[in-house]
């Protein structure tokens, strides 16, 4: 309990990805576009259609929909721009890399022979293999020039009432764990950025005149995602019912690193003891690893052959993960310079993400084209965190993600036409904000356009997609301060090649 408690303070009151507390639970819970290029071209509104290898992490029933074996492998292209406004200050951030979205086989059986009538169950198909389902490469950074308040108010905010001397750093090397303050509270102590009020050794004060002022710059760098691997088995009832289910294991990586800095106005005075605050840096490492599983199944229904209803659902994906956790601060006066880091932090916890609900409706022109939407619902509220390593309960942060979550729809739709041996595809997805209304981040909701083409030869097939991902949100960089504007634009480019057999 004591490790985590010191590590929850600084995870979720300094520096987390858009201030989101708890943003562990969230940042697994919510899901974009990922996986084959004709998927994504089309907004990922394939819950009522299958015969694509994404549907396996969508809706399973698309599996029976597959007539053949396949085999189908996807890579892609990535750029991503932030733009920060904070304190009337922007900024623009880019990155660019290539990955691996979709790697997967479908093997197929059939129990009808094609010169049959086709009634009863006719297909019975398994898959297995890999689908992206969340990035987490981004970087972003915030610059501004900040005259009402400091990092180091938030600390001299935290320290009080805790005796100095429990802020000195000992020898010990159990001193971190053991000690009754947060870790970034410690760190400031050492490094001089707080001081006692004189006269009184449990109150304390920034190291900063009253009214003056300090630059502020933030990074925030992010890598990894999470990975399903899936294996999945859907049938084919008389090319009316199409049934299907698949069980989901996540690989989960995600390495943020969050690099922090102020520096002193031109203008600011030496403080009563002499010295003179000049500039600090704060360099925080997070990796969370681990693992989750859960499972997903689905149906589809053709009442008329050009009509397609499909109906799925996916339980919460149970987690197991570890959490690692370090810091380092620097810091720069007149008199002199200081540094101070924590030790590695390790914490094994449990979360659950909330269930999911998806309603699909599709409808074929013949071999002219096709429409397709679907509806998602999803409940953010019942997102919840299991049991820590040491025994903690997390009931203080459960309630947490009860009064700030709310439930929310997302809604796809795509289109396709084909010309020959060409189809020309299109869509749009739209991801409704977790937030309950009346709070500081209701409107971070997520819009993305794509759009792409696919050829068929013989037995080969050949996709390409773009797709456009805009968000918009806001995030703090630390309690107390003022709010950072968010503004992202990601560009995919990606391609599958695919082989029935």
């Amino acid at each position: 309990m004591k490790r985590f408690s010191i590590f929850i303070s600084i995870l979720f009151t300094v520096f987390i990805a858009k201030a989101q507390d708890p943003g562990d639970v969230l940042r697994l819970s919510q899901q974009y576009l990922y996986g084959t290029a004709r998927y994504v071209s089309m907004g990922g509104a394939f819950g009522a259609l299958g015969s694509d290898f994404t549907t396996l992490s969508y809706n399973p029933a698309g599996l029976g929909v597959y007539r053949s074996s396949e085999f189908t492998i996807t890579p892609s292209l990535k750029t991503r721009l932030d733009n920060t406004s904070y304190l009337n200050s922007s900024f623009d951030d880019q990155r660019t890399r290539v990955q691996f979205d979709n790697l997967g086989f479908v093997g197929s059986y059939r129990f009808v022979e094609t010169d049959e009538e086709e009634k009863g169950l006719i297909m019975l198909n398994f898959g297995v293999g890999y689908n992206r389902i969340n990035d987490f490469y981004s970087e972003t950074t915030a610059i501004g020039a900040n005259s009402s308040n400091s990092i180091m108010d938030l600390f001299a905010s935290q320290a009080q009432g805790i005796y100095f001397e429990d802020l000195t750093i000992t020898d010990d090397d159990d001193f971190f764990f053991n000690a009754n303050a947060p870790w970034d509270v410690i760190l400031a102590w050492n490094n001089f950025l707080i001081d006692t009020v004189p006269g009184n050794p449990n109150s304390y004060w920034a190291a900063l005149n009253d009214g003056e002022g300090v630059n502020q710059d933030q990074t925030l760098s992010s890598t990894g995602g999470v990975g399903e691997y899936t294996f999945s088995l859907g049938g084919n009832v008389s090319n009316k019912l199409y049934f299907g289910a698949t069980i989901g294991l996540h690989d989960v990586y995600f390495r943020q690193r969050t690099f922090y800095s102020e520096f002193a106005f031109d203008s600011n005075q030496q403080l009563p003891n002499g010295d003179l605050f000049k500039s600090m840096i704060y360099n925080q490492t997070l990796t969370v690893e681990g693992f989750g599983v859960n499972l997903k199944a689905g149906v589809i229904y053709r009442p008329i052959p050009e009509l397609r209803l499909g109906v799925a659902a996916h339980t919460p994906t149970f987690y197991n993960l570890s959490e690692f956790y370090s810091a380092v601060m620097d810091a720069d006066f007149y008199l002199g310079q200081s540094n101070a880091e924590t030790p590695l932090n390790n914490y094994d916890y449990k979360i659950e993400t909330p269930y999911k609900f998806i309603g699909s409706m599709a409808y074929t022109f013949g071999t002219f084209g096709l429409l397709s939407v679907d509806y998602e619902y999803v409940d953010y509220s019942t997102m919840r965190f299991g049991k820590g390593g040491d025994g903690y309960r997390f009931t203080s942060e459960n309630a947490s993600i009860q009064n700030q979550f709310t439930n929310t729809f997302n809604l796809k739709a795509g289109g396709e036409v084909w010309i020959g041996k060409m189809a020309i595809r299109a869509g749009y997805a739209y991801y409704g904000s977790p937030y309950k209304g009346g709070t500081t981040y209701e409107s971070s909701h997520t819009n993305v356009f794509s759009g792409g083409f696919g050829l068929r030869i013989n037995s080969l097939f050949l996709d390409w997609a773009y797709q456009r991902l805009q968000l918009s949100d806001k995030y703090s960089p630390y309690m107390g301060a003022s709010i950072i504007n968010r503004d992202v634009t990601q560009n995919r480019f990606m391609m599958t090649l695919g082989y029935k057999f």
